[in-house]
């Protein structure tokens, strides 16, 4: 057994990116959104630019269509035409706002989950292309995508225009000064006085003062334009410096803007959003319950076909010996030694069983050490890297809960996988700790109903988390939970019969 234990926040990369995922998550090379420290904004920078860029010739574009096909189905409702052309503009809008939705995702700004856009299947044509007026959704989506993306799209494009001219302005000056324009304001001056005195008819005296004095003023103005000159560049590259210096934090701000306008308008309501966390409570509760009861149906099972049998062999061997141990004393002790030997292998298989609870090992020097534990008893390698730390310090029911997940896990590699290792991965991304398990087996690995896979995700899903299994033919065989640090819930006995 290998153990690796790292002081980084970030997870050591030993598994490929799991399949299956319950959300999209936030791009993994991008801070976190909270971090708005100049480090940060600065990674987020050129996906920022690559949203905001894009922003306005497609805000203005998707506003002309929209408002275009609106107002031609506004001015058609005298027939039934109009109805069915201001549904396909509300349907665009939809579409629109979807397509903005990814765009704010690829950005890196935290997801906007989406309304329910289903529509029953059973209705009619006509009531299918009518469902858009009853649906609030496709309203909002019109009013973002026709009047306000175009309006704060057209502000961010100023402001980006404006930091752009800053930035290209400093290039452009010193570049000019050194190539020639330290020459162009003196003797311009003095070319405008000419041409004022040409057309004011000063007469003979003006051009014998300029005679006399016209050299010492053309040199002073020389001198003059080349100290305008560069304080001029001077000036452009100061500003110049802190356009690049504030920009991240501008396009931090104008991505922010963006998504912070569109999550109410194109994101589910707050009813809709209870709805769903009341829907998703009862399918933990429903895998809680299931997960629980194949763990109970799985202990039973072990006891009844283990010591249970065991036992029943030891008591009769007690029985037979006692009635023998008069007349047959050397077939008594021969009896008792096979009693000695199924009590000792009775409590053997009572060990094995219990090593589904949690052992004194966890309870008394917390996860790292109990996983260590765990994974020198495992009858193949197992390497083990974990960025938690051996203090750290973590929820109970969380701690317990990642112990049974990777027990199960390393015991699905030993039985099942033809593995010659195992790579355990423990590590926190944001607000879970993430258990991966990793074999080099020969992969095939499916999830059995009311069995040791499938009893893993329900623990998962129970508590909040999710599981990701991925499992081609020839391997590898990766496994992935994640468990929330807070808010866990759900039960924490072990899970089922292993897969």
């Amino acid at each position: 057994m290998t153990t690796t234990m790292t002081a980084e926040a970030e997870a050591p990369r030993t598994t490929r990116p799991a399949t299956g995922a319950a959300h999209p998550p936030t791009p993994p090379s991008l801070p976190p959104l909270e971090d708005w420290s100049y480090r940060a904004v600065w990674r987020r920078l050129p996906r920022g630019l690559g949203y905001l860029v894009p922003t306005f010739a497609i805000a203005i574009t998707v506003s002309a269509i929209l408002n275009s096909l609106f107002s031609a189905g506004v001015s058609l409702l005298i027939v039934v035409i109009g109805l069915f052309l201001i549904a396909l503009t509300l349907l665009l809008a939809r579409f629109a706002g979807s397509f903005e939705v990814l765009r704010l995702r690829w950005s890196g700004e935290r997801a906007i989950a989406e309304p329910d856009w289903r529509i029953d299947p059973s209705q009619p044509l006509w009531r299918k292309a009518l469902t858009p007026f009853a649906n609030g959704h496709y309203w909002l989506s019109l009013l973002h995508g026709a009047i306000i993306a175009p309006i704060v799209a057209t502000v961010s494009f100023v402001l980006l225009t404006v930091w752009g001219s800053f930035i290209l302005a400093g290039v452009i000056a010193p570049i000019a000064w050194l190539a020639g324009g330290r020459s162009i304001v003196g003797p311009n001056l003095l070319g405008i006085v000419d041409r004022i005195g040409d057309g004011g008819g000063f007469g003979p005296g003006y051009w014998i003062w300029m005679e006399r004095f016209g050299g010492p003023l053309r040199d002073q103005g020389l001198n003059v334009g080349v100290q305008l000159s560069g304080v001029m560049a001077v000036l452009a590259i100061a500003l110049a410096i802190g356009a690049i210096l504030t920009l991240p934090y501008l396009v931090r701000s104008m991505a922010w803007l963006h998504a912070a306008i569109a999550r109410p308008l194109l994101g589910r309501f707050k009813s809709e959003e209870l709805e769903g966390q009341v829907s998703s409570l009862f399918t933990a509760r429903s895998a809680a319950v299931a997960a629980e009861g194949s763990a109970l149906s799985r202990i039973e099972r072990d006891i009844h076909d283990g010591p249970q049998q065991r036992l029943i062999r030891l008591q009769m061997d007690l029985a037979a010996a006692e009635r023998r141990l008069d007349e047959q004393p050397d077939d008594a002790k021969n009896l008792i030694a096979d009693a000695r030997r199924q009590a000792q292998d009775a409590l053997d298989e009572l060990r094995n069983l219990s090593r589904g609870f949690a052992p004194p090992l966890l309870l008394d020097r917390g996860l790292f050490a109990a996983l260590e534990s765990l994974a020198t008893r495992s009858s193949i390698p197992v390497t083990m890297q974990s960025t938690l730390g051996a203090t750290a310090d973590l929820p109970d029911e969380v701690a317990r809960n990642a112990y049974f997940v990777a027990s199960e896990l390393i015991a699905n590699a030993t039985k099942h996988s033809e593995a010659t290792g195992v790579t355990l991965v423990v590590t926190r991304e944001g607000g879970d700790l993430v258990i991966a398990v990793t074999d080099d087996g020969v992969g095939g690995a499916a999830e059995t109903p009311h069995h040791g896979l499938a009893g893993l995700r329900d623990r998962a899903v129970s508590l909040g988390g999710t599981f990701t299994l991925s499992s081609p033919d020839g391997g590898p065989t990766e496994v992935r939970v994640t468990l929330p640090l807070s808010g866990v819930g759900g039960q924490g006995a072990p899970t089922g019969d292993n897969a």
